[in-house]
């Protein structure tokens, strides 16, 4: 079995827009619902999941390894430009780190990358 370079390309400017836009998105909600006690973690569900959409737009059209790897950049730059606008506290950190999962989910669930179906 040899080892093959993987090398795939990731579109910076796009994994930029997205990780911004789902933070900045998700602040603009919390500015328009009034942030009451009952909506305020709601505000960090809504980044994670718009992280999410947004990994699966910028995947559209890649295959393979890049897939996953543009969904972590996607996931990365979303939860360090939110911690740069939310701060280092523990609930922001934890939700740092479900914001780089949900990156990579959100760009491979559902498009059968089995085993099976990667070039070997």
């Amino acid at each position: 079995m040899s080892i093959k370079q993987a090398t795939s390309q990731i579109p910076i400017g796009a994994v930029l827009l997205a990780g911004a836009g789902a933070q900045l998105v998700d602040d603009a909600a919390y500015l328009v619902l009034p942030p009451t006690a009952l909506l305020a973690p709601l505000s960090g569900l809504l980044a994670i999941l718009l992280t999410a959409g947004a990994a699966r737009v910028v995947t559209r059209g890649r295959t393979g390894p890049a897939v996953a790897r543009t969904g972590l950049a996607v996931g990365v730059a979303s939860a360090g430009i939110g911690l740069l606008i939310g701060g280092l506290g523990l609930v922001a950190i934890l939700l740092a780190g479900v914001t780089v999962v949900a990156g990579v989910a959100g760009a491979v669930a559902g498009r059968g990358l089995t085993r099976g179906a990667l070039p070997s």
